[in-house]
């Protein structure tokens, strides 16, 4: 059963759900093995963490609906880490540990001999709820009754995640067709681009435009748009492009052999669901044009050159990004510790040869990690930037330490606009995973949790390692928050029962 696109439905009958990235997978398990099919061609996964089902299988046989998931440093469905993986169907044990997936299950379509799609949501989600599925590695996707749907979609847009599913209560399972009774509405963000070329449509109208962003080398390609225009602005836009051909690609290192080619001076706005890691917008679309506005206006995100390519040459390129990254660490804000920064490169120096994908993901990261952190001049951030910034870094580690770093998001909506000193959350969180968990043979979980007490944001960052050291770091980030917000905001320190750290403090909710 699919979605049909639309805005999130008012009125009683609805159920939502969180719209995970991920594979779409029907899991039909019995005791003796798991078949995952999935994809318009019912492609089979190869995803050994899910032989789990069995166990479940073993008091029922089910078959499930679901999505298959790689999850990031917080826990969100991460698609290209996902892409990943599923590209290999004889995953080693290392791949298994660096890239590990789980199967979030949403609906059930047979129960032992019994069909269930006739059976109305509500009762197939009960149905669910009894077959307590393990939690971890295969879990119920939640499920929120008769909740307000645009608070739920709030709650996903603070997440980072790809949008809410809303499905009519009584609804039944209707396999393979697109029904108005489950409604998906989406997430996406915008992202000012260049035209610098155009594939012509029907009756000459524009087919495509072929867009981009400014960067030091020139003009990087970052996708095709081709949706979301009406009849009269594909006419329009046809026209206007006329007047603007050139005979060359304006794109650094991109051609198309159907395209026509126009001087990058028109700037437009595009949504998105997300950046790629080599620098493509995943599936743009039509927003509007911004008249007025000048090429050197956009801003630019962390782009990796062009797009990623195969062999030596991506080979080439990112040890030459390597190099030039170390170069620069000497150069970088005392606060981040050298210790991560020169580990980091090392580890993505060692990827460039097996894992090209990955080396270009991480670095990707450290890229973002490195712009956020070295800028000048910042006093304040806000939980929400510090909370994006912790994310990259323990991507980072995570690449790292696989499975010995593990993360516990807690984080309330509410909280996310408070003010913080700069850098103030991920001080802590690095001395926590340098000091408290690395030095722990088996690893630990490291908990981040942002919360509101009364007037006051409660940070606590804890981990259940060998106890972090109460060094220079930790007491700088204690004499910032005092001098900021008095000295009732100091930072609490405090050891954890059977080792680990707990780092609390106090934040204004308002200036």
């Amino acid at each position: 059963m699919l979605a049909t696109a639309g805005p999130v439905p008012a009125g009683p009958g609805w159920a939502f759900e969180f719209a995970w990235d991920g594979a779409r997978t029907l899991a039909d398990a019995a005791p003796d093995q798991v078949q995952l099919v999935g994809g318009d061609r019912g492609f089979a996964f190869a995803c050994p963490e899910l032989d789990v089902l069995r166990d479940v299988a073993r008091r029922r046989r089910v078959l499930l609906d679901g999505t298959i998931v790689a999850l990031d440093a917080f826990g969100r469905p991460s698609l290209p880490r996902l892409q990943r993986r599923l590209a290999v169907q004889r995953p080693s044990a290392a791949m298994l540990r660096r890239l590990p997936v789980a199967y979030y299950v949403f609906d059930l379509l047979r129960l032992d001999d019994r069909p269930t799609i006739e059976l109305p949501y509500q009762q197939r989600r009960q149905l669910l709820e009894e077959l307590e599925l393990p939690g971890e590695t295969v879990a119920l996707a939640p499920s929120f009754g008769d909740a307000d749907g645009q608070a739920v979609l709030d709650t996903a847009t603070q997440y980072g995640l790809h949008g809410v599913v809303a499905k009519r209560a009584r609804s039944r399972y209707q396999p393979g067709r697109r029904s108005r009774s489950w409604v998906e509405t989406a997430l996406r963000r915008t992202q000012e681009v260049v035209v610098g070329g155009w594939v012509p449509g029907r009756s000459g109208a524009v087919g495509s435009l072929l867009v981009g962003v400014p960067v030091e080398r020139g003009l990087h390609f970052v996708g095709k748009v081709a949706s979301g225009f009406t009849l009269a602005e594909r006419r329009e836009l046809a026209e206007l492009l006329a007047g603007l051909e050139r005979p060359a690609s304006p794109f650094v290192g991109a051609g198309a052999p159907d395209a026509r080619w126009v001087t990058p001076e028109l700037l437009a706005e595009v949504s998105y669901r997300r950046w790629t890691p080599d620098g493509r917008l995943e599936r743009p679309t039509w927003g509007e044009l911004r008249p007025g506005r000048h090429p050197a206006a956009v801003q630019v995100p962390v782009v990796l050159g062009s797009p990623a390519r195969t062999g030596g040459d991506e080979t080439a390129e990112l040890a030459e990004v390597v190099r030039k990254a170390r170069a620069e660490v000497d150069a970088l804000r005392a606060q981040i510790s050298p210790h991560f920064l020169y580990n980091v490169l090392n580890m993505i120096g060692s990827y460039i040869r097996i894992d090209p994908p990955l080396a270009r993901e991480l670095l990707t990261d450290f890229a973002e990690f490195a712009r956020y952190s070295f800028r000048t001049g910042v006093e304040l951030s806000t939980v929400r930037e510090e909370l994006d910034n912790v994310e990259r870094y323990l991507n980072l580690q995570r690449a790292r330490f696989g499975e010995r770093l593990r993360v516990d998001l807690q984080v309330a909506p509410a909280v996310m606009p408070v003010a913080l000193p700069f850098l103030a959350m991920q001080l802590a969180v690095e001395n926590a995973v340098q000091h408290s968990i690395e030095p722990k043979p088996g690893g630990g979980t490291l908990t981040i949790s942002a919360v509101e007490s009364g007037a006051d944001c409660l940070v606590t960052i804890s981990d259940d390692g060998v106890g972090a050291r109460t060094g220079s770091v930790l007491q700088s980030l204690d004499g910032r928050l005092r001098s900021t917000y008095g000295e009732r905001n100091g930072l609490l320190v405090d050891e954890v029962t059977g080792g680990g750290t707990k780092v609390r403090f106090l934040l204004p909710r308002r200036p």
